[in-house]
């Protein structure tokens, strides 16, 4: 079994969700890297960030739940759309923000983190 199973046999399906409208276009070179996966790879590594058959999830590494669930679609040039964004709606297990603006940002916030440890790591 590779890292990749072994980190989707600890993870959990979103149970709650609260739609969000979102306009983030992904590049071809970010939906590459989303699908490749960001696994962590160390105790500090908080997320794990995976894009599989159109649907993009975020889970906090530490307790497995997914956070972010992302529909994205493709165009012919390879750039990618998500146009709703399901945030975690369950009080339990995330603690989200008051308003769409404020979940975007944290959503846009984790993206930016890993995706440029990603880029970082491939140069």
């Amino acid at each position: 079994m590779d890292e990749r199973d072994e980190w989707l046999n600890r993870l959990r399906v979103m149970r709650l969700a609260w739609p969000v409208r979102c306009q983030r276009v992904f590049t071809p070179e970010e939906m590459a890297l989303l699908r490749q996966g960001l696994w962590p790879t160390s105790l500090e590594d908080r997320w794990v960030v995976w894009l599989d058959q159109g649907l993009l999830r975020v889970w906090r590494a530490w307790t497995g739940e997914c956070i972010y669930e992302a529909e994205i679609t493709e165009d012919d040039a390879g750039a990618g759309q998500c146009r709703v964004l399901r945030v975690c709606d369950d009080a339990d297990v995330y603690t989200r923000s008051s308003g769409e603006a404020g979940e975007i940002d944290r959503f846009e916030g984790v993206l930016a983190m890993l995706l440029g440890r990603r880029k970082e790591a491939a140069a």
